[in-house]
C-alpha cells in the first residue's frame, strides 16, 4: 500500500525544489505596496494593512524557501495595495466632488443675498 505515496511524495517534494524564487512577483509587490503607502495610509488604511500583511507573510515565505506559496502571496499583496490605492483615490475624489458642492452651494447663497 506504500509504495504508490513514495512516487507521489517524490514528485511533489521535486515540485517544490525546481520553483523558483519569485523575485519578480515580490519586487513587484513591494513596489506597489510602497506606492499605495503614502496615498491609501489614511483613506484606505484596511485595505493598506492587507497588503503589508500579505508581502509580510510572502516575506517569510520566502525564507523558509517556500517559493510558489511566496508567489500567490506577493500577488495578492500587490493587488491589495492596487485596491488600497483605488479606494485612496476614490475617497479623495469624493472628498473633492463635496468640497466643489459645498463651494457652489455657498456661491448661490451669496449671489442670491446680493440679488434680494
Amino acid at each position: 500500500m506504500r509504495t504508490p505515496l513514495i512516487p507521489l511524495a517524490a514528485l511533489a517534494l521535486a515540485a517544490c525544489a525546481t520553483t523558483d524564487p519569485p523575485e519578480r512577483e515580490m519586487g513587484a509587490a513591494r513596489a506597489m505596496v510602497s506606492q499605495a503607502r503614502p496615498i491609501a495610509g489614511n483613506d484606505a488604511p484596511q485595505e493598506l494593512a492587507e497588503a503589508q500583511l500579505k508581502l509580510s507573510r510572502a516575506e517569510a515565505a520566502m525564507q523558509r524557501g517556500h517559493y510558489e506559496h511566496a508567489r500567490i502571496l506577493a500577488q495578492q499583496a500587490e493587488a491589495d495595495a492596487k485596491v488600497a490605492w483605488t479606494v485612496a483615490e476614490s475617497v479623495r475624489a469624493q472628498r473633492s466632488a463635496a468640497e466643489v458642492q459645498d463651494a457652489n452651494r455657498a456661491l448661490r447663497e451669496e449671489m442670491e443675498r446680493k440679488g434680494q
